[in-house]
């Protein structure tokens, strides 16, 4: 149509290479009449400023098999093809290249046709013969122009599309009425709606009611203008019910030249989350500093870092006193180490701890505390802070030991009940157990206590069961427990026993004592006790049967005669009053002096005369008659009896030497002996000078003999001691030398005047190994130091040739004389005979 030879469509050569940088557009020509496609080619190559690459085909398939390996800017297509006609080409290429720019070239003049050919996506529209080359190639630049610009937006449309679909935060276009126009998934999913439920609402519908006016308000102000954007934080109503925190940055469109607002895009980011965690540290904060329990945080190395006004008001430490320092500053003391050993244990393995607690006030008070403690960690798992939380629970202690009292004790007497009774008892016997040790129950009913009830009233038996109570606790120590079971029963165990006789003396103690007058406000009362006694372990290993055998006692007192203590067992029984019976007769001894002074004589050894007499002690027993030392000293000086009986044998021992003075006698030295509780007493000094000064007597006179253990088991006042018994000027004897660990240098220090040597020694001087190395050791050491040495216990003549063979100075013994009355000691003086052997030898 356009004229000229037809032309191979595929064979045609491309344009010379432009001889500027402008890109070369590769132009694809659809034409079957091989002239106008000629003339098309030569209409695009003309222009060598700004070239194109053209390539003719004569057939729509030819073009879409080129189009499937051959990037192509732009086709012209005719519409009247041998496979094609009409619009069915541009369908069938719009399929195969949808984004491809196409420019229609035809040679009918359709305006109808021209106008569905651009609706189907065609650029441009040309009628062949009705243009120029330049109009071809406008047309073909115009058309790739356009269809970049169009993949331009359609690119931009889908990264906003991208961005508007996948936004973490919620995007919504509203219009000037606040309906919703468009908004994204996350938005719906914030406040549950499909965005075509959306479409019908406006941002009222699903605000929350206390904040629709407010945001109302700022957007009429964003869509009139008034504000270029704004900034709120409101709620939303959830389909479900529940309430999202939303914060908007809400910004008005300007559509249209004239820049009207009509609409406005809003980005939503859901602070539900933040909000709540704020609310909670707000009401952490709020609690922190308003709680009335105390709070402190600490670091990891647990100094203290903050504290609440709870925590000043309860300790009294204000943050200034605490703060950098640790928890310790308000330790009481009254914990042990292996306490807080257990707290950091659990603390290292739990992460927490909680219990009671002894801390201390600034003042200086105490106070009870529950206190709980646990750990922070970070994300990392790293230990950073400790949070302790306490309260003051001193008054709920006190609340809690009150009523532990009264639950457990009888409110009359302020005594134990059974209850506590059952309990401590049954404590007694496990730590019985574990020592090996006795427990001891008393079963106490007291008698005749009804017919006080009946007669004085009961006010008056409560008064005397309060008095009861009174005079048991004084009968025995501290740890031990006195209960009241009901009524006039009572019990007491006592602990740590190591012998029967200790439960018999406090039987016997409850028993004088509750046989005393009670004075019932201005009445007096007489009553009695009976009492059973059963031990652990001897007589039961567990509470109930000991409690049951302690009864059965009792009724076996009242049953015999009241006003008696019986034993379980009858060995027992025996034993422990045998004791007692024999501790009471020596009291009563003390009483009515039943003892006597014997004295055996203690002879020279190179004179035979007697150089001095040892006042050996004597119990006249009315029962059991006449008692030797051995048999009662040792009970006295456990009993502490043994301070009176000493200031009895020391007036006897004085009033005699006074006797023998009178008769014109003249006395020996007089040997007193001294227990070691004896040498002791604070008032050993007085009493031997009230004697001495009662019966005028020079106080060399006497000699007082003390046990080895004053020399060696030396304790505080013992060198004190001596040295006012030397001032005082009576004689030191050191008896039962050689018998423990003596010590030589200690004779020096105490300046003893004689040594009795071990009887020990004496019976066998030279039979044992080492025997005569000692008692020659013993004499040439007092010798050394100018005292005098005495060997006692002779009885055979053996024995007496022996001890004289080491020089001993003195003798004593059966072999001479046994201990005498004062009246045969007297003549015995008075005719001044040697003994029978002592006389042979001179």
């Amino acid at each position: 149509m356009f004229g000229g030879d037809a032309a191979s469509p595929l064979t045609g050569r491309a344009a010379m290479a432009p001889p500027a940088l402008l890109p070369v557009l590769s132009v694809l020509v659809i034409e079957d009449n091989p002239g106008d496609a000629r003339l098309v080619k030569a209409y695009l190559e003309e222009d060598r400023a700004r070239p194109f690459t053209v390539t003719c085909v004569s057939f729509l398939s030819e073009a879409l098999d080129y189009l499937k390996s051959h990037p192509v800017d732009v086709v012209l297509l005719d519409l009247s093809l041998p496979d094609s006609f009409g619009l069915d080409g541009l369908t069938q290429l719009r399929l195969a290249a949808p984004l491809l720019p196409v420019v229609v070239l035809t040679g009918t003049v359709d305006e109808g046709l021209a106008l569905e050919a651009l609706r189907q996506g065609a650029q441009d529209y040309l009628v062949k013969g009705q243009g120029e080359g330049e109009l071809v190639r406008r047309a073909i630049r115009y058309a790739i122009g356009r269809s970049r610009a169009d993949a331009a937006l359609r690119e931009s449309e889908a990264r906003f599309r991208a961005l508007f679909e996948n936004a973490g935060a919620g995007v919504i276009l509203t219009d000037a009425e606040g309906h919703y126009l468009h908004s994204n998934p996350a938005f719906c999913a914030m406040v549950g709606y499909s965005e075509a439920e959306l479409h019908l609402m406006t941002f009222r519908d699903i605000s929350h009611p206390d904040d629709r006016d407010a945001v109302s308000d700022l957007y009429r102000q964003v869509i009139g203008g008034e504000i270029d954007s704004c900034d709120i934080t409101k709620r939303y109503l959830n389909r479900d019910g529940t309430v999202r925190w939303g914060r908007l940055t809400v910004t008005p469109i300007r559509d249209g030249e004239a820049g009207h607002l009509h609409r406005a895009v809003a980005v939503v980011e859901d602070v539900t989350a933040t909000k709540r965690l704020e609310d909670h540290m707000r009401l952490a904060a709020t609690v922190f500093e308003n709680t009335g329990e105390g709070l402190f945080v600490t670091d990891d190395r647990r100094r203290i870092i903050h504290v609440n006004p709870a925590f000043t008001v309860l300790t009294g430490y204000t943050p200034e006193d605490v703060l950098g320092k640790t928890p310790r500053i308000l330790a009481s003391g009254r914990h042990s180490p292996e306490f807080y050993d257990r707290m950091n244990e659990s603390l290292a393995n739990t992460g927490r701890w909680q219990g009671e607690m002894w801390n201390r006030r600034k003042t200086g008070e105490m106070f009870a505390e529950w206190l709980n403690i646990a750990e922070v960690r970070d994300e990392r798992d790293q230990l950073t802070h400790y949070v302790a939380v306490f309260s003051d629970i001193t008054s709920r202690k006190e609340d809690e030991e009150r009523l532990s009292y009264q639950a457990n004790h009888d409110p009359l007497t302020r005594l134990p009940n059974r209850t506590l009774f059952l309990e401590r008892l049954s404590r007694a016997l496990t730590r019985a157990h574990r020592n090996h040790s006795i427990v001891t129950l008393l079963f106490i009913d007291l008698d005749h206590f009804k017919q006080v009830n009946d007669t004085l009233g009961h006010l008056a038996g409560d008064c005397l069961l309060q008095h009861v109570a009174d005079r048991l606790s004084s009968c025995v120590r501290q740890g031990d427990t006195i209960a009241r079971l009901a009524g006039d029963e009572f019990t007491v165990i006592l602990e740590d026993i190591t012998e029967a006789r200790d439960s018999a003396v406090v039987a016997q103690k409850i028993l004088s004592l509750m046989a005393e007058p009670f004075d019932l406000q201005g009445h007096e009362a007489r009553i009695s006790a009976s009492i059973g006694v059963a031990l652990y372990p001897t007589d039961a290993e567990d509470t109930q049967t000991l409690i049951k055998l302690a009864d059965a006692a009792m009724y076996q007192a009242k049953n015999q005669g009241r006003n008696a203590c019986r034993f379980h067992s009858e060995s027992v029984y025996a034993q422990a009053f045998e004791r007692l019976g024999l501790e009471n007769a020596l009291r009563l001894a003390v009483e009515r002096n039943q003892f006597e002074v014997y004295y055996q004589p203690v002879f020279a050894a190179d004179t035979g005369q007697i150089a001095a007499v040892e006042a050996l002690l004597r119990w006249h027993h009315p029962e059991i008659g006449m008692m030797l030392p051995d048999h009662f000293l040792p009970l006295a000086e456990e009993t502490g009896l043994i301070l009176p009986i000493g200031r009895l044998a020391l007036d006897s021992v004085c009033r005699q030497a006074r006797s023998w003075l009178d008769q014109g006698i003249a006395p020996p030295r007089v040997c007193l002996n001294l227990s070691p509780h004896q040498f002791h007493s604070a008032d050993l000094i007085a009493d031997i000078q009230e004697a001495l000064d009662r019966y005028a007597l020079p106080a060399s006179i006497l000699e007082l003999d003390l046990p080895e253990s004053c020399l060696t088991e030396r304790e505080p006042d013992t060198d004190a001691q001596f040295a006012s018994l030397k001032a005082l000027g009576v004689g030191i004897a050191i008896d039962d030398f050689g018998s423990g660990h003596s010590s030589f240098s200690l004779l020096r220090q105490v300046r003893t005047d004689t040594l009795k040597i071990s009887q020990d020694l004496v019976r066998d001087p030279a039979g044992s190994s080492g025997n005569a190395e000692v008692i020659q050791a013993i004499v040439a050491v007092a010798h050394g130091l100018h005292i005098l040495v005495v060997a006692p216990g002779i009885e055979t003549e053996a024995q007496l040739a022996t001890m004289t063979g080491y020089e001993c100075d003195m003798l004593q013994g059966f072999l001479f004389s046994p201990p005498l009355p004062a009246a045969e000691i007297t003549t015995y003086l008075r005719l001044g005979r040697l003994p029978p052997t002592l006389a042979k030898r001179k």
